[in-house]
């Protein structure tokens, strides 16, 4: 990824980390992940892996791959992608290089061999962001056995976004892309932030932000799918500093609480200032800058720019 974004180590672990994520929603119950090292990152040549299969693609801006008799899918997708970019090159200056591919289960586990299908991520240099073609997969069944447990607030946000609970599963999963590209977007926005929370906590920001200026229906369902998270799981860790110690082996379940914590906060800041956060947090936490030494010392830095972090992450006990 030479171009605007270069895919730092991080991703690449991200990757791995997620792959053990997903096996352990596979196979409930999943109370605690294994806490041993996270298999060899990925190749980055993933691009070329997927040229080589032959596949159908169309290009618009982006170039996107698919699996035959997915076309519609993977156009819709790369609408959803290219749309995103531009929005951040339109807002922020940045326009990160990337291909697309939309891939059945069958081509996904030839190439994506260290993830199980169903996720959305991306990888590579240049990158390749890769979703899943069919509705039947990890990220969107585990998001459907929610429902039982959902309260009324997650219902009526769903409920505003014109879907049913099922049908807003499945749309998740497209948006959990966006979430992925937030990664790529502050990479290439030169925000440089060591800390596996708030790396977290911004991919989400970047994500909402533009789902909230350009998809507001889509806010919504993703609102409503991340509360239900927040009614159905039952976290035996809470806190910021165990998140910061552990990131994915605080358990499945445990990971996506977080991430819907994250987003309470995102939500709040965005209500705010919007993407002018993104600005200021470029000013202050440009890439090649000192380090900063604690969770305090990030939270204090966040609180000059937006008050209310600090009293956010005392909530999280």
């Amino acid at each position: 990824m030479e171009s605007n974004f270069h895919p730092p180590r991080e991703v690449a672990r991200r990757v791995a980390l997620a792959a053990s994520l997903l096996i352990a929603l596979a196979n409930r119950p999943s109370a605690v992940l294994a806490q041993s090292a996270p298999p060899p990152a990925p190749a980055a040549d993933l691009l070329q892996r997927i040229r080589a299969l032959g596949l159908p693609s169309s290009t618009d801006r982006l170039t996107v791959y698919y699996s035959p008799g997915h076309e519609a899918k993977a156009v819709r997708l790369r609408t959803l992608i290219q749309d995103a970019r531009q929005f951040f090159a339109d807002s922020l200056g940045i326009s990160p290089e990337l291909s697309i591919a939309v891939l059945e289960r069958p081509t996904w586990e030839r190439v994506i061999t260290h993830q199980p299908y169903g996720i959305p991520g991306i990888e590579g240099a240049p990158p390749v962001a890769f979703l899943p073609a069919t509705d039947d997969n990890l990220a969107a069944n585990d998001a459907l056995s929610l429902e039982a447990a959902i309260s009324d607030t997650a219902r009526r946000l769903i409920a505003a976004s014109g879907r049913t609970w099922t049908e807003a599963s499945k749309r998740y999963v497209d948006l959990v892309g966006l979430h992925e590209l937030g990664h790529a977007f502050a990479a290439a926005y030169g925000i440089d932030v060591p800390s596996q929370w708030f790396n977290e906590w911004l991919a989400t920001y970047f994500c909402y932000t533009y789902l909230r200026a350009a998809r507001p229906v889509d806010a919504k369902l993703w609102e409503g799918i991340l509360q239900g998270y927040r009614d159905a799981a039952h976290p035996e860790h809470r806190t910021i500093d165990a998140f910061e110690r552990l990131y994915f082996a605080v358990g499945a379940q445990n990971y996506v609480w977080y991430q819907a914590r994250f987003q309470q906060q995102v939500q709040r800041v965005h209500d705010e200032q919007g993407v002018t956060f993104l600005r200021r947090l470029k000013q202050a936490f440009p890439r090649g800058a000192t380090r900063m030494a604690s969770r305090d010392e990030l939270l204090h830095r966040l609180d000059a720019i937006e008050p209310g972090f600090g009293a956010w992450a005392a909530t999280m006990r």
